[in-house]
């Protein structure tokens, strides 16, 4: 079933735009990344079905993204404001630094994650836009949770003094 442009541009937008911001740590690199996102969506020959319309943008927007990192564009930190106003210091912290250990993590955890968590993708709507099997999307969210939760609470050592 073919779907109207512009209330999928409307629908899915700010998810992707949310997405490269995750990707990039740059808030008008994702502006730029998302118009340019559905211009590609808009002028190609094929059409959006509506059920993988999300997994299709968000894949036009991972493959921007990496062609932007291969001609040498570099992601920043992260320095976005995305806790309310009467946030608690301690919650807007905690989410700082989960955001900056986001940015850490390899491409190949750090998308599928996103893409699951911050897009709210299911895992096979992830594998069909990163043309990947099921399992190896399953391992790789496990594995970036684990990563996370290492960057996170690092294990402390302790030494002993003789």
């Amino acid at each position: 079933m073919e779907i109207d442009f512009t209330s999928v541009y409307l629908q899915y937008a700010p998810d992707v735009r949310r997405f490269v911001c995750y990707l990039t740590g740059s808030d008008d690199a994702a502006a730029e990344i998302t118009s340019e996102t559905f211009l590609r969506a808009w002028t190609t020959s094929g059409r959006i079905r509506e059920e993988s319309a999300k997994g299709y943008l968000l894949a036009i927007a991972r493959n921007l993204v990496t062609d932007r990192q291969r001609r040498g564009w570099r992601a920043q930190p992260l320095a976005l404001d995305v806790t309310a106003p009467a946030a608690k210091p301690e919650a807007k912290r905690y989410l700082d630094q989960t955001l900056a250990a986001i940015q850490q993590l390899p491409d190949k955890y750090r998308l599928p994650l996103v893409m699951h968590a911050v897009s709210e993708l299911p895992y096979e709507e992830i594998a069909r836009s990163l043309e990947l099997p099921l399992a190896t999307v399953k391992v790789r969210i496990h594995r970036a949770r684990l990563q996370l939760n290492e960057i996170l609470h690092p294990t402390e050592t302790v030494s002993v003094k003789e």
